[in-house]
C-alpha cells in the first residue's frame, strides 16, 4: 500500500520532565549457510536446528514454505522482501526460539499479527495493494488477546476515532507491510472508549494459510522478537519500553513517579482518559503500540499497556494500562509458550 495521507497520535500540551534510554537488544547468532540459504541466523536454538530447516526449505517450492516450516516444528512469523524484491528474509519461531533464513527470489505470502506492526485505519473500504482512501491514518498494533474464545488484536481507540454518537469513525483496518501489498484485516470489533475512559480497541486478526498470530513484539527481521511472557503492572519507577511504527523498537525509559503525575491527573480530569506517563519520547504513528517491561535474559517481556498520547514540549509518551482494558473486555492476554 502507498503511504497514507496522514498519521495519528494524540498530542496534549502538558509539562512533564524526564529522560529515556534504550536497553541492550538481543541479537541473532550467525550460523553457516545451508541449502540454498544466503544467510542463516538463530536465537535460543542450535545452528544444527536452523541448518536443518534451511535444507528442508531448499527441498520445497516457495509455495510450500509454510508446510515445510511446520513439518520441522517451526511456526512462520513473516517473510519480508528486500527493497529490490530479489531476496527475502523468512522468520519463524519454535517455543521461545527464533530463526531467520535469507533466500533469493520473491517472498512467499507469509505474514500475520504481532505487536509493534504498522496498521492502517480508514472509514472507506480498504483493498490490499491499492492506495489507501482519503482520511486514512496509520498506527501500531499492540498485544494479542483472547475474547469470547477467539483471538483479537489490540490498538488505540483514537486510531479508529469515536463519533459523538459512539460509533467508530475509521472502522476498517489493514496490516501494512511495505513494499508488499497490505493484508486487509476487517472492521473494528470492540471500541472500549465508547463506554470507558480507556483508549483501546479490538481488531480481528489474520487467519488462514500463510496468516499467523503470535504473542510476540516484532523487532523487524534483523533482530529476534520479544516473547510476551505475561502481564506487568504499571508501577511508578518501573523501566518500560515501547515499539512504534515511527519511533522504532525498544524505546525505553521509566514510568513517572507519584510526585510527577500532574499530567496524568489533568488528562483524567479534563480529557477523560486514564493513562500512565513515562520519560520516553514518542511520535505520530506510534499510537496503539505495545508498552512492555525491559526484556529478560530469556527474551521475554511482560505486557504493560497501549501507547496513547504524548504530553509536553518533549513529547513524553503516556499509555493506557492493559489490565483495565482486559477487565473491560472480559478478555485474557495471549502469552508465548515455553521454550
Amino acid at each position: 500500500m502507498a503511504p497514507p495521507p496522514k498519521i495519528a497520535l494524540i498530542a496534549v500540551t502538558v509539562a512533564l520532565a524526564g529522560a529515556g534510554s534504550a536497553h541492550a537488544q538481543s541479537q541473532y547468532t550467525r550460523c553457516d549457510n545451508a541449502g540454498d540459504a544466503t544467510l542463516v541466523d538463530v536465537a535460543a536454538a542450535s545452528c544444527d536446528a536452523a541448518r536443518a530447516v534451511a535444507q528442508a526449505l531448499a527441498a520445497a517450492p516457495d509455495a510450500r514454505s509454510e508446510a515445510a516450516l511446520r513439518a520441522a516444528g517451526w511456526a512462520p512469523l513473516r517473510a519480508a522482501a528486500n527493497e529490490s524484491g530479489t531476496a527475502y528474509d523468512l522468520v519463524a519461531i519454535r517455543g521461545r526460539a527464533t530463526l531467520r533464513i535469507r533466500r533469493n527470489g520473491p517472498a512467499p505470502d507469509l505474514d500475520g499479527w504481532a505487536a509493534g506492526r504498522e496498521l492502517l485505519f480508514a472509514r472507506e473500504q480498504l483493498v490490499g495493494g491499492r492506495r489507501p482512501p482519503r482520511g486514512a491514518t496509520v498506527c501500531t498494533s499492540a498485544f494479542l488477546i483472547r475474547l469470547r474464545g477467539h483471538p483479537g488484536g489490540l490498538s488505540a481507540a483514537h486510531c479508529g476515532g469515536t463519533r459523538k454518537d459512539g460509533t467508530t469513525h475509521r472502522r476498517n483496518a489493514a496490516l501494512r507491510r511495505p513494499p508488499q501489498p497490505g493484508i486487509v484485516i476487517g472492521r473494528v470489533q470492540r471500541n472500549v472508549a465508547r463506554t470507558r475512559p480507556l483508549d483501546a480497541l479490538v481488531l480481528p486478526v489474520p487467519s488462514g494459510p500463510g496468516r499467523s498470530t503470535a504473542a510476540v513484539v516484532d523487532r523487524g527481521v534483523s533482530r529476534p522478537p520479544w516473547f510476551v511472557g505475561g502481564l506487568g503492572r504499571p508501577t511508578a519507577g518501573r523501566r518500560v519500553c515501547f515499539s512504534g511504527r515511527t519511533s522504532g523498537v525498544d524505546r525505553c525509559g521509566e514510568i513517572v513517579s507519584a510526585t510527577k503525575r500532574r499530567a496524568e491527573l489533568l488528562l483524567s480530569a479534563f480529557a477523560g482518559t486514564r493513562v500512565r506517563c513515562t520519560t520516553i519520547s514518542a511520535r505520530a504513528g506510534d499510537s496503539g503500540g505495545p508498552v512492555y517491561t525491559a526484556a529478560r535474559g530469556d527474551g521475554t517481556v511482560h505486557a504493560v499497556g497501549i501507547t496513547t498520547l504524548v504530553v509536553g514540549p518533549r513529547a513524553r509518551m503516556c499509555f493506557t494500562p492493559l489490565q483495565p482494558v482486559l477487565t473491560a473486555l472480559n478478555a485474557t492476554l495471549v502469552t508465548a509458550p515455553g521454550g
